[in-house]
């Protein structure tokens, strides 16, 4: 029980002293940025050669066509209590939170749930696209 203890007491002075305040945003250079911005839209992308790209844009940008239904079924069975799986898929920041103090998302009923759905989603059309992004607790819902 101590240990548990002064792991929690750690976690929270290590989240209070973490800070943004040190980082400044400068607006010229981010007008500037918008400014001298080229509109480009996935198709533009896909269908461009690699040369033709505007000079901005790193070389190790890449569109990515969705999450890997197989990784996020992985990341559920084996650390869905921890909301792991839901951060993959690009939710809320804190969701693992949510997951993690809900003792595993409701007891665990809300991972096996999420489990399950993301196979049947990759079984059905192999991509579990329409769940990312998902800020809600319940994926499905």
């Amino acid at each position: 029980m101590k240990k548990l203890l002064i792991a929690l007491v750690a976690f929270f002075a290590i989240t209070t002293v973490a800070s943004a305040a040190p980082y400044k945003i400068d607006d010229a250079v981010v007008d500037n940025a918008i400014e001298n911005a080229v509109a480009v839209t996935p198709f533009d992308v896909l269908s461009e050669a690699p040369s033709t790209l505007p000079a901005a844009m790193p070389a190790s940008a890449s569109i990515s066509a969705g999450k890997s239904p197989v990784g996020a079924i992985l990341l559920t069975f084996f650390l869905g209590g921890f909301g792991v799986h839901r951060h993959y898929m690009g939710t809320r920041p804190w969701m693992w939170a949510i997951y993690t103090f809900t003792v595993g998302g409701i007891f665990g009923v809300v991972p096996f749930v999420d489990f399950i759905v993301e196979i049947v989603a990759a079984v059905e059309d192999n991509s579990v696209a329409r769940y990312c992004g998902n800020t809600s607790f319940f994926m499905w819902g």
